[in-house]
C-alpha cells in the first residue's frame, strides 16, 4: 500500500469518526471529478429517474443531471482536511 492511499484510508475513516465524511448522498456534500469542486444541491424526481443538481465550485452554475449521468461522470466525495 502506498503511502499516498494510507492517508487517504486515514482521512476516510477519521473523517467517518467524527461524522463530517460525506458520502456524495446528502446536501451539502462536495463531489469532485479531479479537476472541478462540485455542491450537491439536493435530488428531485422527474418522470422516469431522479435529478441531481450541482453547483460548481468555480463559476456558481448549477446543473440539474439525471443521476445515470451523474454516475457516468465518476464523481467522488471531497473528504474534508483536519485542522490542527
Amino acid at each position: 500500500m502506498s503511502l499516498l492511499s494510507r492517508v487517504a484510508r486515514s482521512r476516510t475513516l477519521s473523517a467517518r469518526k467524527v461524522g463530517t465524511g460525506c458520502d456524495g448522498d446528502q446536501p451539502g456534500c462536495y463531489l469532485t471529478d479531479g479537476i472541478n469542486l462540485y455542491r450537491h444541491l439536493g435530488a428531485m424526481p422527474s418522470g422516469m429517474s431522479q435529478m441531481v443538481g450541482l453547483e460548481n465550485g468555480r463559476t456558481l452554475d448549477v446543473m440539474l443531471l439525471p443521476i445515470g449521468e451523474l454516475h457516468a461522470r465518476r464523481l467522488r466525495p471531497v473528504m474534508p482536511s483536519r485542522i490542527g
